[in-house]
């Protein structure tokens, strides 16, 4: 009996086997793809990865890329158009990153939003952005010379934004799509354009200039209401919203202080939202900052000094976020932060009742205290001002 068992599982390993396997050869990997709207149909144009010819060698950090674009009055259709152009077939496995133009934010999301969710190859993981100014299709189509392929260059600079400037924040498929379905959360997406002639940035030209003639830039925060695009924000209101949703952990700073202007590295940034009922809550900002930068002769040896400079901080802080919440209530009415999902979760009946006005009519109202607590551990590696220094 036992060798029976034996003899058995031996034969399951040759008659197992993948059903959909194919060489990889005789695919299309696709790692970015972008969704416009044009003539009142779908362009969508996907990035190839392996779109060169396999007996073509190339030098390192040369891009190869191959956008092929389709049009329908559906995404499939589209799709089939682009499916018709290639010799291969198509791969969904490796998408990096989607964009979508504002025609198509403007739309809402949803409309495109059910065929990357039915399409079993893809992992839902990629990055989502919208394009500001540009098509989807342009911006996918710009070539850097530090990336082999333009979904690449967008992935680092989203992850090299998030760790340094805190302007745009990562943002994939399955986040954007749970902030449109909770209730009480409004979502955001980080924009991205084209810095320069399109033209010149989508030549392989651009590759060997010292300075290229175009390059791709990640832009402020889109907000949303529902699923639909609203409008922009600024530098600093982006900055100060990834800090209150936590989505960064270090940012710049800058105040003004004694006739100059002081700037700050800041780390360890924490922010806490808590409700006190249905139209009170608490916003609560903590980090460490750093100084990085003043230009005065100011005497940082002094306590007082830099206790006034550290409050200053704050008080300069909490200002900027009680303007962006005014904004969000009065000129947005657009719950990013989510205090609607708090009052589901912590009041539901209060909640059922208002939530089919909560941004237009309960948010707007809400009573938001905030809080900072950002401690100035660091004056550099200078014990002064370089200004004082050279005073001595």
């Amino acid at each position: 009996m036992k060798n029976k068992i034996i003899i058995l599982l031996i034969l399951c390993l040759f008659l197992c086997g993948c059903g959909n396997y194919r060489e990889l050869n005789q695919i299309a990997i696709i790692t970015g793809i972008g969704i416009d709207k044009k003539d009142d149909n779908y362009e969508v144009s996907m990035l190839i990865a392996n779109a060169g010819k396999s007996e073509t060698s190339s030098k390192e950090g040369e891009s190869k890329p191959t956008v092929y674009s389709g049009k329908g009055s559906s995404l499939i259709e589209a799709t089939k158009e682009v499916d018709r152009k290639t010799p291969k077939q198509l791969y969904f496995g490796h998408i990096n990153v989607v964009l979508i133009s504002e025609d198509i934010a403007k739309e809402g999301f949803l409309n495109v939003a059910d065929w990357l969710l039915r399409n079993p190859e893809s992992r839902k993981k990629f990055y989502l952005l919208m394009t500001k100014d540009k098509t989807a299709k342009e911006v996918l189509e710009i070539v850097s010379p530090l990336e082999a392929f333009p979904s690449q260059n967008i992935g680092t600079l989203m992850e090299s934004n998030e760790e340094t400037q805190a302007i745009a924040s990562s943002i994939t498929y399955s986040d954007f799509i749970n902030n449109i379905l909770n209730e009480g959360l409004e979502p955001v997406l980080p924009s991205i354009t084209v810095a320069g002639s399109s033209k010149e940035g989508e030549s392989k030209a651009n590759l060997d200039k010292t300075s290229p003639s175009s390059y791709l830039k990640l832009e402020t925060l889109a907000i949303f209401k529902g699923d639909k695009f609203q409008d922009y924000t600024n530098a600093n209101d982006s900055k100060l919203i990834n800090i209150l949703k936590n989505t960064v952990k270090q940012s710049v700073f800058t105040i003004n202080y004694d006739k100059t202007k002081v700037n700050f590295n800041m780390k360890n940034i924490k922010s806490k939202i808590t409700i006190q009922n249905n139209q009170k809550f608490n916003i609560k900002v903590k980090g460490d900052a750093t100084l990085a930068e003043i230009n005065s002769n100011t005497n940082l040896n002094d306590e007082k000094i830099i206790n006034n400079i550290e409050s200053k901080l704050n008080n300069q802080i909490t200002k900027d976020i009680n303007n962006l919440i005014k904004k969000l209530q009065t000129k947005y009415k657009s719950d990013i932060l989510g205090l609607g999902n708090m009052i589901y979760k912590n009041y539901p009946d209060t909640w059922q009742k208002i939530k089919n006005n909560w941004n237009d009519t309960y948010f707007p109202k809400a009573q938001i205290n905030i809080q900072t607590d950002i401690q100035l551990v660091s004056t550099g590696s200078l014990e002064n001002t370089i200004r004082k220094e050279y005073q001595k």
